[in-house]
């Protein structure tokens, strides 16, 4: 049986897939096929080259450490940037945010990865989700992780690309499309935490149902689906260790959750 584990969408809540494969190693349970889109391409994609979660913490934890003075930078640019912000196409540049990426991935190809790798973009010509499997890691995983409207899109093969979660937030049909046959989906409760309070509150809680709404449909084809409850603005970056640490408790504490892993 070909064995497939899909990544979600949900930025700095993404180190949480860290703590999933890394029970998924503590079981033997071994897996061909890993699909992410955003934060999840960025785990997917170090799982892919080092094949171990202990190293994928350490790379991605050094990575946010190294660069913490530039996320909150960036962090504040968006919470000052105000009504005025949506005439402007982002608010952080590729130049500005590139450096992070080329941290983790450097000049390294699908090629170097020792399991099968998928990154999922939104094709913002074509209105479309993407599936990468080619090509330079970093030039995907920054594309699959552009939140819109915060960061730039990035061109790749004539398109213009961005955040993979936007039609894909978990990418299970990907992995299927890959060639899984059995698929561990990881992903985040996602309902609003509070009832919206403004105009700019009901545009982003409406946003958000509807990206709970596609999500139903991929989870529907995944043979496990494994929810953390994590609470955390996906821009919290200082909050990475901790919600490690959740995670952690969470999966290896709470194992009813899963218990479907047994038939893996």
């Amino acid at each position: 049986m070909i064995r497939g584990v899909a990544l979600a969408a949900g930025g700095v809540k993404g180190i949480a897939h860290i703590a999933t494969l890394k029970y998924l190693e503590k079981k033997k349970l071994d897996f061909q096929i890993i699909t992410g889109s955003s934060a999840g391409a960025i785990v997917a994609a170090l799982y892919g080259l080092y094949g171990n979660s202990d190293i994928v913490r350490k790379k991605f934890f050094d990575a946010i450490e190294e660069f913490l003075p530039m996320f909150k930078g960036h962090m504040e640019k968006v919470e000052k940037s105000g009504v005025w912000s949506i005439l402007q196409r982002s608010l952080v540049t590729i130049e500005e945010y590139y450096p992070f990426f080329k941290y983790l991935f450097g000049k390294k190809k699908f090629s170097d990865c020792i399991k099968n790798i998928g990154i999922v973009t939104f094709d913002t010509l074509n209105m479309e989700s993407i599936l990468i499997t080619e090509g330079y890691l970093v030039d995907a995983v920054m594309a699959s992780s552009s939140v819109p409207g915060v960061f730039s899109p990035l061109w790749i093969g004539g398109t213009q690309n961005t955040d993979g979660g936007v039609l894909s937030p978990t990418p299970v049909s990907e992995a299927i499309s890959m060639g899984a046959e059995f698929v561990v989906a990881s992903t985040f409760q996602r309902t609003p935490r509070k009832i919206p309070e403004d105009q700019l509150e009901i545009i982003l809680c409406v946003d958000k149902w509807k990206e709970i709404e596609i999500e139903k449909v991929d989870l529907n084809y995944a043979d496990v689906v494994i929810y953390y409850m994590i609470s955390a603005h996906w821009f919290e970056f200082h909050k990475y260790k901790q919600i490690y640490e959740e995670a952690l408790r969470f999966i290896f504490e709470r194992r009813e959750n899963i218990e479907p892993l047994a038939w893996w």
